[in-house]
């Protein structure tokens, strides 16, 4: 009954502006929608609104969408809210939170409603309380467990008790959050105590209830470098709990002696 109120109130609203002029501005705008069971499915607010034929656009929008076990929240400086299908265009200080903590912030965002997908060319960063992203373009679904970053990534992995680890590459990387897993693609850098790793590729494993860094497994061209030594490999496998590093493939050392050290003999 409430769906069918608000659906109501919605179109009345709609066709008002449309018969007395060709758009129409609303102070406190409000809009809810509720699912089958009776449930909030979500709620959007905004300070003004722009009425058209086919969008609202929204200042100073603030919106909550409810998913089961999750609320996510969404602000930003201005959105183009579509009549038809409900999708919405964000634009200037989008921020999105999800109850865990993890948020997301750019400067716009397309938001599918039926795909539950976000979208952005534009520079993201992303936060939880085990990493910090950064890349420019993003494409996820609303939950942050599915996230594709484009390009020009920078991560930083924190580990408790221990130093950050970082993570460059040219991208994509691709999360899958619900698998404990994350992909580094093309000139991948991982920095860590035990040196910095070169490669073409980067796969993270973490355990999302521990909020740890299981290991990371480094593969094409493989390039270790610390202190004087460069080491080589076809894939590299970086331990977490034990904070080594295990070679495979060929593995080969070159050694850089300082000036008047003797080389060692092996």
């Amino acid at each position: 009954m409430r769906s069918v109120l608000n659906i109501f109130f919605l179109v009345v609203v709609f066709l008002a502006a449309q018969r007395v002029y060709s758009q129409e501005r609303i102070k406190d705008f409000y809009l809810s929608n509720y699912k089958e069971d009776g449930s909030q499915d979500w709620e959007m607010q905004g300070v003004e609104a722009t009425v058209h034929n086919e969008n609202v656009d929204i200042d100073k929008m603030k919106a909550k969408y409810y998913t089961e076990g999750d609320t996510i929240t969404v602000q930003s400086e201005k959105a183009k809210l579509n009549k038809k299908n409900l999708d919405v265009f964000l634009k200037d200080n989008v921020h999105i939170e999800n109850s865990q903590g993890a948020k997301l912030l750019t400067d716009s965002l397309n938001w599918k409603k039926e795909a539950n997908s976000v979208k952005t060319d534009d520079w993201v960063e992303v936060t939880n309380e085990s990493m910090q992203i950064k890349a420019k373009g993003l494409a996820a679904d609303t939950q942050l467990k599915k996230v594709d970053f484009q390009k020009d990534v920078e991560a930083k992995l924190s580990q408790e008790g221990r130093e950050s680890i970082i993570i460059t590459c040219t991208g994509p990387l691709e999360i899958e959050g619900n698998e404990g897993k994350a992909v580094f693609n093309d000139n991948v850098v991982v920095e860590h105590t035990q040196g910095k790793m070169f490669s073409d590729k980067a796969t993270v494993f973490f355990d999302n209830k521990e909020k740890k860094i299981l290991k990371i497994v480094s593969s094409g061209h493989v390039k270790i470098v610390k202190d004087d030594n460069v080491t080589f490999a076809q894939k590299a496998t970086y331990l977490g709990n034990e904070q080594r590093i295990v070679l495979e493939g060929s593995p080969r050392l070159i050694y850089f002696p300082k000036e008047g050290e003797k080389v060692p003999k092996f």
